[in-house]
């Protein structure tokens, strides 16, 4: 992991949005020639929020506890 540059990666995938984004929206390209567009449906949302990591409101965790009452107690335990 010496040799990792994170610059050098985000340089890259930015080039690769940019050029899918490009091809995209330029008309004189073919249907077929330009990259696909992902249009996730609602109907796709809906069934992926009822898994057990959205119940309730979103401080809630999984184990239905309230995160941030949580918190406030440990804080003040702590103090």
């Amino acid at each position: 992991m010496d040799s990792f540059d994170a610059d050098a990666i985000q340089a890259c995938i930015a080039r690769g949005w940019l050029d899918a984004n490009d091809r995209l929206s330029n008309a004189a390209l073919s249907a077929a020639e330009k990259p696909q567009l992902y249009k996730g449906s609602s109907e796709a949302a809906k069934a992926n929020s009822a898994n057990k990591w959205s119940i309730g409101k979103g401080s809630t965790m999984a184990n239905k506890k309230d995160f941030l009452r949580e918190l406030r107690l440990q804080l003040a335990e702590s103090s």
